[in-house]
């Protein structure tokens, strides 16, 4: 894996985090809906959740909800899930329609999202030709659905660069993959803590024992700042050392760790023995993160060594993160706490906080205005 490619490289010294407060204001937090989540890519799941035409979820996004669906074309589509009519929402979790008609005034609309019935519409001289709903840009990362609010953002591919292929490359049978399982938390933590926690392994050997003697090999991790994504990238234990036996073969992409966290709520795994899995972050508040873990498999019924993984993950790295966050925001709301400090070595090792860097880096500038 060329992880230089795209790099943005944080000089070797002590920087400043953010101030405390960009992490408590509900203030600040309402402005990050509109300058942050609704103009970057945000996972809303994957294809073979909505196979076949009529196929919806709803799935909320940057503080909207986003009807998700399977059009008569086989074409999968996003919309504002609301009716253009007099705004109530259309429908609720997910199903199959060939019709999805409004509860309040029974306004009724195709799979592709076309106005098809509006009851009284000839009497009142409506003409419903041409109307529909209001549609949300989708995009496929190998098989793993992203909206995006922003109608004039750069496309997912453009965005991603060499991200984008090295997912593809690395977990190539991801666009084939079922959903397998999926581990959740409500965190009490803002958002910028989660992701910042997730984007360092400074506290690996000391919090994620299991991780960093069990699956990767800690002297090789190494995180790579591309601005728009953040690699994670190592080779893993040894075989007599492993947290779970997975089949090795010749190919080394088989044998080794690696994350891309895109920016800024959402992340794609693969675990040693080629297993993938996603994390998104869902922004509640200023205090409160839910995250999700989805497991995308060959079939939905994991394997005795996929399920190994599965457990070991939910009761160890993933679980082990949230007193973590909990406790650094309860000392964002202290009087004891402004801001802290992030140390870069020239080496950009596995101790290093580069990306934290980057993430403030980030941070400021798409908030300048407000801070």
């Amino acid at each position: 894996m060329e992880v230089k490619a795209r790099e943005i490289v944080a000089p070797r010294g002590v920087y400043e985090t953010l101030p405390s407060r960009v992490y408590t204001s509900p203030d600040l937090f309402s402005t990050e809906q509109e300058r942050i989540f609704a103009r970057s890519w945000q996972l809303a799941g994957h294809q073979s959740q909505t196979p076949n035409s009529g196929d919806f979820r709803v799935e909320r996004v940057a503080g909207e909800d986003i009807l998700i669906v399977r059009g008569d074309d086989g074409v999968l589509r996003a919309f504002y899930n609301i009716c253009i009519h007099r705004g109530h929402a259309l429908v609720e979790g997910s199903g199959c329609r060939k019709l999805f008609t409004c509860p309040y005034h029974a306004w009724g609309y195709d799979t592709r999202g076309r106005l098809r019935v509006a009851p009284n519409a000839d009497e009142a001289g409506f003409d419903p030709t041409g109307k529909a709903l209001k549609q949300v840009r989708l995009e496929l990362l190998n098989g793993l659905v992203y909206v995006n609010l922003d109608t004039d953002a750069p496309g997912l591919a453009d965005t991603l660069g060499p991200t984008a292929r090295e997912i593809q490359e690395y977990l190539p049978n991801l666009n084939t993959c079922v959903w397998a399982h999926r581990s959740e938390e409500m965190l009490q933590a803002n958002w910028k803590v989660v992701i910042e926690n997730f984007n360092e392994c400074y506290h690996c050997a000391v919090v994620h024992k299991s991780f960093t003697e069990g699956i990767v090999d800690p002297a090789s991790y190494r995180i790579v700042d591309r601005g728009d994504s953040f690699l994670h990238c190592s080779l893993s234990q040894s075989n007599d050392r492993r947290a779970y036996a997975y089949d090795h073969d010749a190919d080394e992409k088989s044998s080794m760790f690696a994350s891309w966290l895109i920016w800024p709520l959402s992340a794609v795994q693969l675990y040693p023995g080629g297993v993938g899995m996603t994390f998104r972050w869902i922004p509640i508040s200023a205090d409160q993160t839910k995250v999700e873990v989805d497991w995308w498999l060959t079939d939905a019924t994991p394997t005795e060594m996929e399920a190994a993984l599965i457990e070991n993950h939910a009761t160890t790295t993933f679980s082990e993160d949230f007193p973590l966050v909990e406790s650094v925001q309860r000392s964002m709301h202290s009087r004891g706490f402004d801001t802290g400090f992030i140390l870069v070595d020239e080496q950009r090792s596995q101790m290093s906080e580069h990306v934290i860097k980057g993430i403030r880096d980030r941070y400021l500038q798409e908030m300048e205005s407000y801070l």
